[in-house]
């Protein structure tokens, strides 16, 4: 798997200082002219631009200047492909978010509550930015299955096989606000959900579609993902699954970058 460690901010910004990358928000239908483009303009040998073209959608690792990056990007459009330059202190750390278990809804916006239910953090409506929910596998169940091994001209041994079994899917929200940026997550079975009141039910996972719910009514201005509006409307399972939380999470970061993107493609430019 590829790593992507965004490098400190730059102090400046010109076209020498290695300060930006590339993310590329599709596959394309040929992963060897995509390996080809990126062996050519990044000066890769034939194995590693491969690797790179297996793990897209995502974040280029290469530091690039601007005008390096922006020639990937436009030779992965002349194969179809979109992409886009970012500096690498425009994108998100998601590896350390704050993790809610209580939560309100409200007028207001969004409040973050501690364990006594006192207010951490507020979210007003406006400021909600964007939203990404999944399914993940919500733990693993270890089992042991001990059995006995001979062995000819030895004395018996055995050996334990550990056997993971997955338990179920849950939803898992993340959320990025701005002004100023924050990330949240939100596991629904760890939530409490007691602001809903007469709402709230004995399910986790009908109390998150309520919460969810409440997030499309007031957060008008936010983007949703399509994988969250798969959920909201009962699309194919596939549509919203995930393996794991790191999936969910580079996924999660892709479309926030695709959604800056189109943001900034629609801001009215100056005259």
């Amino acid at each position: 798997m590829l790593e992507v460690h965004p490098p400190p901010p730059a102090v400046q910004s010109n076209e020498t200082i290695p300060d930006c990358c590339v993310t590329l928000f599709s596959r394309g239908e040929d992963p060897d002219a995509l390996a080809g483009v990126l062996a050519d303009t990044l000066g890769l040998n034939r194995i590693d631009a491969k690797i790179r073209a297996a793990h897209v959608p995502g974040i280029l690792p290469d530091r690039l200047t601007r005008k390096t990056a922006d020639s990937v990007v436009a030779a992965v459009h002349r194969i179809g492909i979109s992409a886009a330059t970012f500096a690498w202190s425009e994108i998100p750390c998601l590896d350390h978010p704050v993790v809610v278990h209580h939560a309100s809804c409200g007028s207001e916006g969004l409040e973050v509550l501690g364990l006594r239910g006192v207010r951490t953090s507020l979210v007003r409506w406006p400021d909600l930015e964007f939203v990404s929910v999944g399914h993940v596998p919500l733990e693993t169940a270890h089992h042991s299955n001990a059995e006995s091994l001979v062995v000819v001209h030895s004395t018996p041994h055995s050996f334990e096989e550990t056997l993971d079994q997955p338990i179920l899917s849950g939803p898992e929200c993340w959320i990025i606000a701005r002004r100023p940026e924050r990330i949240f997550v939100l596991n629904h079975n760890r939530m409490n959900y007691e602001y809903l009141e007469s709402r709230m039910t004995g399910s986790a996972t009908a109390n998150f579609k309520e919460l969810l719910n409440d997030l499309v009514h007031y957060g008008r201005a936010a983007y949703f993902t399509p994988a969250t509006h798969a959920i909201l409307k009962h699309g194919p399972a596939h549509s919203f699954t995930f393996s794991d939380t790191d999936q969910l999470k580079r996924a999660t970061l892709v479309q926030f970058l695709l959604h800056r993107t189109i943001e900034t493609q629609q801001r009215p430019q100056p005259d």
